[in-house]
């Protein structure tokens, strides 16, 4: 009888061994939790992370495409000296663009980029009014057609230069006005971090940009009329 008892033994368990592999059972379990939660809000930052990403790449995109295409005009009745129609602040910029594509009223057009205070941060849009004329005279644009490019917890800004007419240093405003700006600068930092989401994006005018575009009845924006060349 002895000996049976004592193989019983050695071939069960015992109520303390039992409670020690439950809780260790117990252990791996909360470890695997917390770990798929990690891997889970792990995803989760990294899709929110390529989606402003994508945000700011079509932002910067839509930006590229308007400044490459500014119409140089000068203001109406205005001497060569007078100025052009374009105003760069370091948080708005007025110009002119001309729009065949994708409109009902194809003509030339103001279009305003600027910041404004959004949820969670700072909202980049876009409004466009045609431009419309009194005799010699521009008149006041009704802006329309807003579009948010950008939201989110941005700092932005504009800068602008003209190193060709020497002015090689950006400034945050533009003010000359012997001449448009050759290049303007987009810059977004992130607010949390501090850090430069698209490393000083750049984009150039066209230098054939330029035109006698005082009314409808002109060549459009970029042409020079027979005999004339753009500057």
């Amino acid at each position: 009888m002895t000996g049976t008892h004592t193989r019983s033994r050695e071939a069960g368990f015992t109520l303390l061994e039992v409670l020690a592999a439950l809780a260790l059972a117990s252990l791996i379990l909360v470890s695997l939790n917390l770990a798929m939660r990690s891997i889970g809000m792990g995803v989760d930052r990294t899709r929110q992370t390529l989606g402003q990403q994508q945000a700011i790449a079509a932002a910067v995109d839509l930006f590229g495409r308007d400044v490459a295409q500014i119409a140089k005009i000068r203001r109406p009745g205005a001497e060569d000296l007078e100025g052009y129609i374009f105003d760069g602040q370091p948080d708005e910029i007025v110009y002119v663009l001309r729009e065949d594509k994708g409109t009902d009223s194809p003509g030339l057009y103001f279009v305003r980029l600027s910041l404004r205070d959004g949820d969670g941060g700072s909202e980049l849009v876009r409004e466009r009014a045609p431009m419309p004329f009194d005799g010699a005279a521009l008149g006041a644009p009704e802006w329309r057609d807003p579009v948010v490019l950008l939201s989110g917890p941005y700092d932005i800004g504009f800068a602008y230069r003209a190193q060709r007419s020497g002015i090689r240093e950006w400034s945050s405003r533009w003010s000359v006005e012997r001449t448009m700006p050759e290049q303007i600068r987009l810059t977004i930092i992130d607010t949390k971090t501090g850090e430069l989401r698209v490393p000083g994006f750049v984009q150039s005018l066209a230098i054939d940009a330029e035109a006698e575009c005082a009314a409808e009845t002109k060549p459009p924006c970029g042409d020079a009329a027979p005999g004339e060349q753009s500057q």
